[in-house]
């Protein structure tokens, strides 16, 4: 067991797998190491058969020199005596610093050699017959001298016979030499090339490692591979975009919510793609966090939000999160009654409070009288107005809405009134009921805060009117501000907003955003009470 235990840390040290720079390294001066090699060889190969063509061509040359000499001529017509001219082409031999210069007759007979044990005999290597029928040529051929690069050519006489053959040779082994001493210089270069593939290996190997902040291989596959396991397994649909709009990634929730097949993953897309109809709106301000956006897109309504991606502190994109809102229906609906609630109780605790410091007041300055006028005044006021909002609207979801900007309005010092002629029964459809709670509130807290804005010219008012007909909702909220000018169109854009903050400028966006999911249709108009009409028509 010691002798196992002592081997583990030795296997583990030898399977451990390499570092990526490391790996770098070795493949790049492999790499190079085997392109230098292949380079080497090509260039031998290219150096020798330079030279040789070289070589063969100057064997030719001179060949063709010797030919045509006229002692060389004289000597194959009559080889009386054949010292003088062996001594001549010696001498030429040195001078061209060719190997041999061997002269045959008709025959092939050497009458011309530097070897003078081998004149008279038959010239050697096969490669003559064509020359003495009158073919210029270059040959490579093995003769008594080894192996040579041969320059034939045939000698003519007088007459224009052939008489005999001139053999111009350099060996070989003479040749080699040459191309190494060349390719030595090219593999000098060669080793220089792969030092300096090594270094930028090695610069290469540091600048990728800092790249990707020390990871190796099989920690960057791990992390996608989890990243792409959380994308896939939250509930929320995560649309991450770079700032133009391209989406960068996209999970399978995001395809189920927006009715998307999850094909279109690895594809290129953008969110014009995704969400046609809000896709501006999303691009625009994106350092601006939104949560908790509504909005309807693939037939059903999106709870959205947005985040600003910070890259090494630069703004890098979005990330858009979303959910369909039947999923958090319950838990909005709950926090929903408690704001709501809360609201309430918060309004009516402050407004109380400051009616019971004035009626103590009255009653320690023996005023009893108005203390009990204003008591009165205060019970019929509210029970007037509560009253009025439970006999004209039958549905309590409602009711309770419109009692709660009643306070809101009036802690504002704004006066919000229900129509008399104001009547609606209950809202059946719960999908229907949460739109137009939505729609209403939103435009009643617009004209409260429009009809505050005006209040240094006149009295601050908002009028409500509920109605139905057989197949249609009607709204109708009126208020005493300075109206919505002429564009019309550019009230409704998420970018909108008369008001100055951030947290502006996309109530009226909802309240259009509710209004197409349902199908409903909105007016403009002026009101009598010198500001805005807002008229909502919605199909039951």
């Amino acid at each position: 067991m010691k002798n196992t235990n002592k081997l583990n840390p030795l296997q583990n040290m030898v399977t451990k797998p390499k570092r990526l720079e490391t790996r770098l390294i070795i493949w790049v001066t492999g790499l190079c190491v085997l392109q230098a090699l292949l380079f080497g060889a090509l260039v031998y190969q290219l150096t020798a058969q330079s030279l040789h063509s070289h070589i063969g061509d100057k064997a030719l040359a001179v060949a063709s020199s010797v030919a045509t000499r006229a002692d060389v001529i004289n000597a194959l017509q009559t080889p009386s005596d054949l010292n003088a001219i062996n001594v001549q082409i010696e001498d030429l031999r040195q001078l061209v610093g060719a190997d041999f210069i061997v002269i045959g007759d008709e025959n092939a007979f050497r009458i011309v050699h530097p070897d003078e044990d081998k004149i008279g005999k038959k010239m050697v290597g096969g490669d003559s017959q064509a020359a003495l029928k009158g073919k210029r040529y270059i040959s490579v051929a093995h003769g008594s001298l080894g192996e040579s690069i041969r320059g034939k050519v045939p000698v003519y006489a007088g007459n224009n016979e052939i008489v005999g053959v001139v053999s111009v040779g350099f060996l070989v082994q003479s040749i080699d030499p040459l191309i190494l001493s060349r390719s030595s210089e090219i593999l000098i270069w060669g080793l220089i090339l792969v030092g300096l593939s090594i270094l930028a290996a090695i610069y290469i190997g540091q600048r990728v490692r800092n790249a990707i902040f020390g990871l190796q291989p099989d920690e960057i596959a791990r992390l996608f591979s989890e990243q792409d396991a959380i994308l896939n397994t939250v509930r929320s649909g995560i649309i991450a975009l770079d700032p133009d709009g391209k989406v960068r990634k996209l999970n399978q929730r995001a395809c189920e919510i927006l009715d998307k097949p999850t094909s279109i993953i690895n594809q290129n897309l953008t969110l014009n793609d995704l969400l046609p109809e809000h896709a501006e709106f999303l691009l625009r301000n994106q350092r601006r966090k939104i949560v908790g956006f509504e909005l309807f897109a693939a037939d059903k309504r999106l709870i959205l939000s947005r985040f600003s991606l910070q890259v090494q502190g630069q703004a890098d994109g979005i990330l858009l999160s979303m959910r369909p809102s039947d999923e958090l229906e319950y838990l909005s609906q709950q926090l929903t009654k408690v704001q709501a609630f809360a609201e309430l109780l918060r309004v009516q605790t402050h407004d109380y409070s400051n009616k019971l410091n004035l009626i103590g007041a009255l009653v320690q300055m023996g005023k009893n009288e108005q203390a009990i006028e204003i008591i009165g005044q205060e019970s019929q006021g509210s029970q007037a107005q509560i009253h009025n909002l439970l006999e004209c609207i039958q549905d309590p979801v409602l009711a309770g809405l419109l009692v709660g900007k009643y306070h809101k309005a009036r802690e504002l010092n704004v006066v919000l009134e229900l129509n008399p002629d104001s009547l609606l029964g209950v809202i059946a459809r719960k999908d229907m009921l949460e739109r137009v709670v939505s729609i209403l509130g939103n435009l009643i807290d617009n004209a409260i805060e429009a009809a505050i804005r005006a209040s240094d010219s006149r009295s601050a008012k908002v009028r409500v009117t509920v109605d139905e007909t057989s197949q249609t909702l009607l709204f109708d909220v009126e208020d005493t501000g300075f109206g919505l000018g002429s564009d019309h169109d550019v009230i409704f854009t998420p970018q909108y907003s008369s008001k100055s903050g951030a947290g502006h400028g996309i109530g009226l966006y909802l309240v259009k955003t509710n209004l197409d999911s349902c199908g409903g249709t909105l007016e403009i108009g002026e009101s009598d009470l010198l500001g805005a009409r807002l008229s909502i028509y919605i199909p039951k």
